[in-house]
């Protein structure tokens, strides 16, 4: 029997630092235990909580990725995307302000829009080099775990 590969052993993000994909990982999980739990109907009533706490960690997840944004300004001495990346940190946030005065339907689809948006940003600033590269491939990564998750949420509040 042969040893795993290391693309395996590493959750196939073997250049992004051992601490980042573990916490990254990690952070997957209550979008994975809500956009399966709302389908779970041995969960009873607890069903019904998980949308809005969902809604709640996505908003704080979608804000905290703007803060991605306002270290890569603070390490970067070129004005003019300095100033793109400043505006780009508080978008999020406030998007995350709108989607809480939505309803659930258009709060997660606005969710997946902003996940989705700030994902392309982030791609898009590693190749720039405004962002580390290890930092691509556990974007796509997490973004895909959230996106699916906000999907499933979306399609059940649609449903029920």
């Amino acid at each position: 029997m042969s040893a795993p590969s290391p693309r395996f052993s590493n959750f196939y993000l073997p250049e992004v630092p051992p601490m980042a994909r573990l916490l990254g990982l990690l952070g997957l999980l209550p979008f994975a235990a809500s956009g399966i739990g709302v389908w779970v109907e041995p969960l009873g009533d607890l069903r019904f909580a998980l949308p809005l706490l969902a809604l709640a960690y996505a908003v704080l997840i979608a804000a905290f990725l703007g803060v991605v944004r306002w270290g890569a300004a603070m390490q970067n001495n070129n004005p003019e995307s300095q100033a793109r990346h400043l505006l780009m940190a508080i978008t999020p946030t406030l998007i995350c302000l709108v989607t809480l005065m939505l309803p659930l339907p258009q709060a997660f689809t606005l969710l997946i829009i902003s996940f989705i948006a700030q994902a392309v940003l982030d791609v898009t600033a590693t190749a720039q080099g405004d962002l580390q590269a290890w930092y691509k491939p556990l974007r796509l990564v997490l973004t895909g775990g959230a996106v699916a998750a906000l999907i499933s949420l979306l399609v059940h509040a649609l449903t029920h």
